[in-house]
C-alpha cells in the first residue's frame, strides 16, 4: 500500500541506515510501486529546490554575456602564454559556458526548469540501473530476494537527494561526493536486506554495480570527446 506520508521517516531513517525503512519497503505488497513514488517525490523536491536556488543566484551575478566576454579575455590570454591557437581556446571556453549556464538555469528562461526534469530523471534512470544490476549480482552471489523487492529496497538510495532542498538558498551547494557516497552506503543496506547476503557479498555487489557504473560513463565520456574533436558537437 502507498504511503507517502510515511516517506519523510523512511528516508530520515535509511540516511542513518536504520534498517526499518529498508524491511518496510521489502515487506510493501507492492514495492517497485512504492520505490518509484518515493524515487519520484524525493527527486522532484529536490530539482524544485535547484531551480529556485538556481533562479535567485543568478538574479544577483552579473549578465551571463559579460561573465563569458571576461572568459574569452582571459582565454585569450592564456592562449597567448601557452602558444596555444586562440581560436580553439575560445570555441571549448564558449562551448563549454553554454553546458555550464545552461545546466545551473544561469543561461536564463527556460533554463532555470531544467532541474526539475533532469533530477528525476536521472533518478529515475539510476534507480532501475542499480536495483537490475544490483539483483543479478546479488542473486549471483546466493541472494535470495526478488527483483520486485530489490526495487522498492533501493529506492532508498534516493534518500541523500534530500540535502539538496538547501540548494534553495542563493550560492549553498551540497557536496556530489558526499552525496555519491551516501547513496552508495544506502545501496549497501538495501542489498544486505533485500537480498539477504552477509554484509561482505552486498559489499562487493554494490562496489561491482558502481564499478560498471564508472566504466559506462568513462566510455560515455571517450565517445563525447571524440565526438568533440571531430566537430560533431558543431
Amino acid at each position: 500500500m502507498l504511503q507517502p506520508r510515511a516517506y519523510p521517516e523512511f528516508v530520515t531513517k535509511a540516511l542513518v541506515l536504520d534498517n526499518d525503512p529498508f524491511e518496510a519497503m521489502v515487506d510493501d505488497d507492492n514495492p517497485w510501486m512504492e520505490g518509484f513514488v518515493l524515487v519520484v517525490m524525493v527527486s522532484l523536491l529536490a530539482g524544485l529546490a535547484l531551480a529556485l536556488g538556481g533562479w535567485l543566484t543568478a538574479a544577483t551575478l552579473p549578465a551571463p554575456e559579460a561573465a563569458l566576454t571576461t572568459l574569452l579575455q582571459g582565454g585569450r590570454q592564456l592562449a597567448a602564454l601557452l602558444s596555444l591557437p586562440a581560436p580553439i581556446v575560445e570555441q571549448v571556453i564558449e562551448d563549454v559556458w553554454a553546458l555550464m549556464t545552461l545546466g545551473t538555469g544561469y543561461a536564463g528562461g527556460w533554463s532555470h526548469l531544467l532541474p526539475i526534469i533532469s533530477v528525476p530523471g536521472m533518478a529515475l534512470v539510476w534507480w532501475v540501473f542499480f536495483s537490475v544490476a544490483a539483483f543479478g549480482i546479488a542473486r549471483a552471489f546466493g541472494g535470495n530476494g526478488a527483483l520486485r523487492t530489490t526495487f522498492g529496497a533501493t529506492a532508498l538510495t534516493v534518500a541523500p537527494l534530500s540535502f539538496l532542498i538547501l540548494s534553495i538558498v542563493p550560492f549553498a551547494g551540497v557536496s556530489s561526493v558526499m552525496l555519491a557516497v551516501w547513496g552508495a552506503l544506502i545501496g549497501y543496506r538495501a542489498i544486505h536486506v533485500a537480498q539477504e547476503l552477509d554484509w561482505r557479498r552486498a559489499a562487493l555487489t554494490t562496489l561491482i554495480v558502481y564499478a560498471i557504473a564508472g566504466l559506462a560513463l568513462l566510455l560515455l565520456g571517450i565517445a563525447f570527446g571524440l565526438g568533440y574533436s571531430t566537430g560533431g558537437f558543431r
